[in-house]
């Protein structure tokens, strides 16, 4: 079974270079949803928990409400489209569904200006907790999770998820510069 998965990405990846010229972030977030919900419909126990792991995160969320806007960009769709999706190397099927999770993370979730406290080396995505307007910020490379105020918070027990975009404008975040 495990081999569908790996043409399942040759098809996303044949469907990105002939939609090339006509990507935009929101249309690439499409295309791999779309492709999630593919692998999810796959009957083999050890795909359905990594999919469960890598993307059920995904299926709750109001990918609208926090999906910032394609102007925006602290990645560049350009090196996505080519390094992430054209030319990787997709040899298991752990690896497409855990690479296709990431890129989608890498376009949805705010990437800030706000620079981590903890390592200096990252800036920080910005999160909400849920059912709150508090946000938290959380460094891609040390896992540092600091309030607005560049308190240090327990990431266990915080149920948080990705802050909507009307919530990053109305403070005020600017986007990261890189």
């Amino acid at each position: 079974m495990s081999h569908i998965v790996v043409k399942k990405w040759e098809r996303l990846r044949q469907s990105v270079i002939r939609d090339r010229n006509h990507l935009d972030a929101h249309s690439l977030l499409k295309l791999l949803i779309d492709w999630g919900q593919g692998i999810k419909k796959i009957k083999d126990i050890q795909i359905q928990n990594l999919y469960k792991l890598c993307f059920s995160y995904y299926e709750n969320l109001d990918i609208g409400e926090i999906f910032y806007n394609d102007s925006v960009v602290w990645y560049s769709l350009e090196e996505i489209i080519q390094y992430d999706i054209i030319q990787a190397n997709v040899d298991s099927y752990q690896w497409a569904i855990e690479h296709a999770s990431n890129i989608l993370f890498n376009i949805l979730v705010f990437k800030s200006d706000k620079n981590c406290p903890c390592c200096h080396d990252d800036n920080l995505r910005v999160f909400v907790e849920i059912d709150s307007e508090k946000l938290l910020f959380e460094c891609d490379t040390c896992l540092c999770l600091v309030d607005e105020n560049n308190n240090k918070q327990n990431s266990e027990g915080n149920s948080i998820i990705p802050a909507p975009a009307s919530l990053i404008r109305a403070k005020g975040i600017n986007p990261s510069p890189v």
